[in-house]
């Protein structure tokens, strides 16, 4: 257990991990999703080449669920994952702390210090371990341009040594259904190591989310499903249920969607 704490450390158990994803996170998307969907660019990253930091954009509340879903349904678990995690929301929602959740507060250096350190020794301990971060810092609208970022990602690297970095993004979308559809993009990995350049690598992390989130813009704008994996169902809109039955009274075949 590192020696350096912040206010929350994660309390990562199997078993609490396992309750949180089901009985939770996959219950509310369930319920609140008709798809979700994934784009992997690249190939995914392997244990050896860990430790893994997945930065991601931040457009909405459900995103620290999609990082739980990334880890479990896309890595399948080949890492060990940890999210950082406001410290205010973290002390309502401590049970995720199960899952890896560890606190930072942002508005306080010594204590956001803290928290780079702590999981920059988690990292340090396997390669097998896995961090998420939102470097934007908070909730941000999702074409809202420049893309700002701070340096935390960078910092835990330059502490770390090496690692395999992944921009991940993530998008919100009401299309053809009665609930909405989430997509991920997930990659293409680089590397970085040391000596790490911190203001360098903050730019180039910014870039490469950027890029990634203008990337998955464009192919949902565009339709372009061709590149995109079905990776959870939700619970089935209206629209399910009726077009079949439109179908048989009437004999005319609805195309399906998708």
């Amino acid at each position: 257990m590192p020696h350096t704490q912040p206010a929350i450390p994660a309390n990562k158990n199997y078993l609490g991990d396992l309750v949180t994803y089901w009985l939770l996170v996959r219950s509310a998307l369930w319920n609140s999703f008709d798809r979700v969907w994934v784009q992997i660019c690249g190939r995914l990253p392997r244990r050896a080449e860990g430790p893994l930091i997945c930065y991601m954009n931040h457009p909405s509340w459900w995103d620290g669920y999609m990082a739980a879903v990334i880890n479990r349904e896309v890595l399948r678990q080949r890492f060990a994952g940890y999210l950082m995690m406001e410290e205010f929301q973290l002390r309502i929602y401590r049970f995720m702390t199960w899952s890896g959740a560890f606190s930072v507060d942002r508005h306080n250096p010594r204590e956001a210090a803290r928290s780079v350190e702590y999981i920059s020794q988690v990292l340090r301990q396997r390669p097998d371990q896995a961090f998420y971060i939102f470097p934007q810092g908070e909730i941000t609208p999702n074409d809202r341009r420049p893309l700002t970022t701070y340096p935390g990602v960078a910092h835990v690297v330059r502490r770390v040594g090496a690692a395999t970095l992944c921009p991940i993004t993530l998008r919100y979308e009401f299309r053809s259904e009665q609930r909405p559809e989430a997509f991920i993009r997930f990659g293409p990995c680089h590397r970085a190591t040391a000596p790490v350049n911190v203001a360098a690598l903050t730019e180039e992390v910014n870039a490469r989310l950027t890029a990634s989130a203008d990337a998955l813009r464009d192919a949902i704008i565009a339709d372009d499903m061709g590149s995109f994996g079905l990776l959870l169902h939700g619970r089935p809109g209206t629209d399910r249920f009726f077009d079949p039955l439109f179908g048989l009274l009437t004999g005319q075949r609805r195309e399906p969607k998708s």
